[in-house]
């Protein structure tokens, strides 16, 4: 069973986190893409193999019964549901402890807008929260690496619609 953490114990890794997009906008450089969900899955795995630590959060456990519904009646969202041990305290999970069609899940349900993940990454330091109509927006901590996943949006055919750098 794939189980979650704490915020507290998630708090520990000190990744970048933003309460809300208007903090994330104005206090972060960021890049705003959007995309067909092919070239947006690559460039979120990309991203993890990338990176030497990261998470993303699952609310899964905090949606009313009719809402879980869906999932189990939608592809084949209700076996990838029953790899997860659910507790409403513990939506932080580790990306090292997911398979691709976990991410893949992941990836898809933000993109379709059923259920929103927000991904945390070290070494850089980013987090890319998925977002509606399709967008989403890779924040950073500093300067490093930024034209490197800007030119990877671009390579996969991404559209960046705002930036600030």
């Amino acid at each position: 069973m794939i189980e979650g953490i704490k915020f507290e114990d998630f708090n520990n890794y000190n990744f970048l986190y933003i309460k809300n997009i208007l903090e994330g906008i104005e206090n972060f450089k960021h890049i705003c893409f959007t995309g067909e969900y092919e070239e947006y899955n690559l460039f979120i795995k990309t991203i993890i193999k990338n990176s030497e630590n990261s998470f993303l959060d699952f609310y899964f456990a905090n949606i009313e019964e009719t809402e879980k519904q869906v999932f189990y009646n939608f592809n084949n969202y209700g076996n990838i549901i029953k790899r997860f041990k659910f507790e409403k305290d513990k939506i932080y999970f580790n990306i090292n402890n997911l398979d691709n069609e976990i991410i893949d899940f992941i990836t898809e349900i933000s993109y379709k807008e059923i259920l929103f993940s927000t991904f945390y990454f070290k070494n850089p330091s980013m987090t890319l929260w998925t977002n509606y109509n399709k967008q989403f927006i890779l924040f950073f901590e500093d300067n490093v690496d930024i034209l490197k996943y800007k030119n990877l949006a671009k390579e996969l055919n991404l559209k960046i619609l705002f930036e600030k750098i």
